[in-house]
């Protein structure tokens, strides 16, 4: 019975404990894409705020190109043009720029100022408004920057306002995010988000 124990006892103790190399190996790379899949969500959720920042500033124009409407019986055209940004001419990626400066790129005599909007900090995203009465026509939407594609509601259409928010989000200087509305629909339009 003592030889039973012992030989028991031997087949016990051949098997060392530890990982081996394999084991390791497919804890490291379950490790890495659980990481890469944490990165690829952070950026999501880095993007979507900013493009919330575009969507709650280009609402927030639509209701002030209102209440000016209300007040002046047109909407405000401040814009030289629909790719006349403000408070950056240019969009860039990563820049955040402080609202409230002059407007270099606006009409003559037109600056935002004129439009009742409070805004708190800095934005990363360019704004341009452009406005018109019944009588005209509005622009074409400018071409190549990934802009909306709105169909106008034509000449017995009432006054009309349109808002354009870009910015180049992920780095490449080609594609960019915008976000657009005009007067002649509720919607807010998104292009490229998360771009």
């Amino acid at each position: 019975m003592a030889q039973a124990l012992q030989m028991h006892w031997s087949v016990g103790k051949g098997r060392s404990s530890g990982f081996t190399l394999v084991e390791l190996m497919i804890v490291v790379v379950i490790v890495g894409v659980l990481a890469m899949l944490a990165v690829v969500g952070y950026r999501k959720l880095v993007q979507s705020a900013h493009v919330s920042e575009a969507t709650s500033m280009v609402n927030n124009i639509r209701v002030a190109q209102e209440a000016y409407h209300a007040e002046t019986q047109q909407y405000a055209d401040i814009s030289t043009d629909l790719t006349a940004f403000y408070p950056r001419s240019t969009p860039a990626y990563g820049i955040q720029t402080a609202w409230g400066a002059a407007c270099t790129n606006c009409k003559s005599n037109m600056d935002w100022r004129q439009l009742p909007l409070h805004v708190d900090g800095t934005v990363l995203f360019g704004y341009a408004t452009v406005a018109g009465p019944a009588t005209t026509s509005a622009p074409v939407m400018p071409t190549g920057a990934n802009n909306c594609n709105f169909t106008y509601g034509g000449s017995s259409s009432p006054d009309w306002y349109m808002v354009e928010a870009r910015a180049d989000l992920d780095g490449d200087s080609s594609t960019f995010t915008t976000v657009c509305a005009t007067s002649w629909t509720q919607q807010i339009f998104v292009v490229n988000d998360g771009m």
